[in-house]
């Protein structure tokens, strides 16, 4: 199934957003506030997603799209269209992290360089590096990743996650266990790509 999401601007500042098939949005109020609720269908993962007080919104094409204007009274300042477009663009992350989960690597390269996964509490995985023959190291994952065929990771770690900032923050934490080295394929890459080793000259 497609889930690709995309955002069409049109002249009068607003922002239409696909809404992925997979899943419900519902609006929740309370006095003054609106956010959004919106829930995977399949997977039942789910988030809240605060309305900022200068934007209206409405749903179109039966539901299948939302439309985000900036409120009349708000047009004459700057720092509205600012906000607008960080919003816009973190509820189309959101909406895509919802509907299929972001997806990243940790590669660990270098001779006896490895990783062992387990579980604590049930919740959290717990990850022991080893990094050579001496050198070891202990992290532990926040709660909202999700690590893909952890019995069998040694030397490459899938991590699944609903957001993707938090995804990215993990990553580079952990790269900066053991940076990568530049004359020799040793040390943590992400998501696949390893540079051209540079070769050294006397």
């Amino acid at each position: 199934m497609d889930y690709k999401i995309f955002v069409s601007k049109i002249k009068n500042k607003s922002r239409i957003i696909n809404i992925p098939s997979n899943l419900n949005i519902l609006i929740n109020k309370v006095n003054i506030i609106k956010n959004f609720f919106v829930e995977n269908k399949e997977t039942k993962e789910n988030c809240l997603i605060l309305v900022p007080f200068f934007l209206d919104f409405k749903f179109i094409d039966d539901n299948t799209k939302i439309i985000f204007l900036i409120k009349d009274i708000y047009k004459t300042y700057k720092a509205s269209y600012m906000m607008f477009y960080t919003f816009t663009s973190k509820f189309l992350n959101e909406l895509k992290g919802i509907s299929e989960l972001y997806r990243g690597t940790i590669n660990i390269q270098g001779l006896g360089y490895s990783v062992q996964i387990t579980k604590k509490k049930n919740i959290y995985y717990n990850l022991f590096f080893r990094f050579g023959f001496k050198d070891k190291c202990t992290y532990i994952m926040p709660k909202n990743i999700i690590i893909e065929n952890m019995e069998t990771a040694k030397t490459k770690i899938i991590l699944l996650c609903k957001n993707l900032e938090l995804l990215k923050k993990v990553q580079l934490q952990i790269q900066l266990l053991r940076k990568p080295k530049a004359f020799k394929l040793q040390g943590i890459y992400l998501n696949d790509i390893f540079p051209k080793v540079k070769k050294f000259v006397k």
